[in-house]
């Protein structure tokens, strides 16, 4: 069984916890009970039972999906090369706080970026000091949700739905940078866009044009994430 809790010898934390999650998550929406020798050891209380908790059962799936979270792997992001020149700073949008910049120290302005990042199919021959349209910049991604534990978070300010029930929140995560690209409600100043990659977990942040030395990084949120919003954000426009 796909449940089975004791045939894996020193299996990492993350891997069993997605395992309990899923189990977890079958009982509880599908109402088939596992057997006893797919119950995770600290589960077996409830087979005791004749009638399920549901409440208890919820209750394990959000802690299952807490221990999933707390040892997801690193989020290695090194084999992108821009993603070393991306500094978190005041954004030019009003009252938006940290905004996020492509900014190359000058010393690497002869450097040659390299192009392997690229999904768009374009074969440039070198990069130096702006980022390609169609190159992947960097990564949304964080602690792994679906529509039930989403629903429980205090601070949703992060919070991306990336396809069908999988939603990523970077918000406990200060190391993903792309948690700092701010929407200028203005497309004449959208520079990328966001590529689900839902079997990775995450999305890809993508240069939809040439973005050069010094400039922030924009993104569209779309209209369903406003629309949660009770206060709409500040439209951008250069001075």
């Amino acid at each position: 069984s796909s449940f089975d809790s004791g045939t894996v010898e020193k299996e990492p934390p993350y891997n069993r916890s997605v395992r309990r999650l899923k189990m977890l998550q079958h009982w509880r929406e599908i109402a088939i009970r596992p057997r006893r020798e797919e119950c995770f050891e600290e589960d077996l209380d409830m087979l005791t039972s004749p009638h399920d908790d549901l409440k208890e059962l919820l209750k394990r799936c959000l802690k299952a999906r807490d221990d999933l979270n707390l040892n997801l792997p690193p989020h290695d992001q090194t084999d992108l090369e821009c993603n070393k020149y991306l500094i978190s700073q005041k954004s030019n949008i009003r009252n938006s706080g940290l905004g996020l910049y492509f900014s190359p120290p000058s010393q690497n302005f002869n450097n040659k970026f390299s192009v392997n990042s690229s999904i768009s199919g374009i074969d440039c021959e070198e990069i130096k000091t702006v980022i390609q349209k169609g190159q992947i910049i960097c990564y949304y991604c964080g602690h792994i949700h679906d529509f039930q534990s989403q629903k429980y978070l205090e601070d949703k300010s992060y919070l991306m739905l990336v396809s069908g029930d999988l939603f990523v929140d970077p918000g406990p995560c200060l190391n993903i940078l792309a948690r700092y690209i701010n929407d200028p409600l203005n497309e004449d100043y959208v520079n990328c866009s966001f590529i689900p990659e839902p079997d990775k977990n995450r999305c890809a942040v993508v240069a939809t044009r040439v973005i050069r030395t010094g400039e922030e990084l924009f993104v569209s949120y779309g209209d369903g994430f406003w629309a949660q919003k009770s206060i709409r954000g500040t439209v951008y426009s250069a001075p």
